[in-house]
């Protein structure tokens, strides 16, 4: 049997099935987040989602999901919030045996840099084409956006002394990022600080 795979972006029932047909094999969709990439697998566009409860705890109090990853060595049991939304059922319904079954799958709003060009036309940087930058020296980076046409690049680095050449590495590889996703006319600038504090409402860096 044909079978092919979605993950990262949402998969809605109706393109499931457009997919399926176009292609003539089923479509499997896996559920996943970065605090635990097995959240779950949708099988069929309207059988609903089965989630890995032997991987992972996931709880819905007041209308707003939590998740505890199981199998996470370095910091067992954290409960996350995540803004995705989900409906459960009870254990044992349609056919999912000892394994909860989300009965609705909404996903999350990702972080996305919009800009607009001279003509008023938007695009956008995905906050996946702007990661893994690994540089000798760069401990960490935070992108903040300026205008409609700009951002400001925070770069922590162990040695100041590496700065002029961590800041034209990374002022080469941005400049192909933007040309890469069309935008080039785009206009940023690279500032180092001593560190880069999480949000402090989220706990996170970006």
């Amino acid at each position: 049997m044909n079978m092919t795979c979605s993950c990262v972006e949402p998969l809605s029932p109706g393109l499931q099935s457009y997919l399926e047909q176009v292609f003539h094999a089923s479509v499997v969709n896996f559920y996943g987040a970065s605090e635990s990439l097995a959240l779950g697998v949708d099988l069929s566009a309207h059988s609903g989602m089965l989630l890995s409860d032997d991987l992972n705890v996931i709880e819905i109090i007041d209308g707003k999901m939590y998740l505890a990853c199981l199998y996470s060595y370095v910091q067992p049991l954290i409960g996350y919030q995540i803004s995705d939304r989900l409906v459960l059922h009870d254990k044992g319904k349609a056919n999912a045996g000892a394994f909860t079954f989300a009965g609705v799958l909404l996903c999350r709003d990702e972080d996305i840099l919009w800009f607009e060009n001279a003509k008023g036309k938007r695009e956008f940087l995905h906050s996946l084409s702007i990661e893994g930058f690994c540089l000798q020296g760069l401990v960490d980076y935070q992108f903040r956006q300026t205008s409609k046409h700009s951002f400001e690049m925070l770069a922590e680095i162990t040695d100041r002394t590496l700065g002029e050449s961590i800041e034209g590495e990374l002022r080469r590889h941005m400049q192909l990022i933007l040309s890469d996703n069309g935008l080039s006319y785009v206009s940023f600038t690279i500032q180092f600080v001593d560190q880069i504090l999480p949000d402090q409402k989220t706990g996170k860096n970006n």
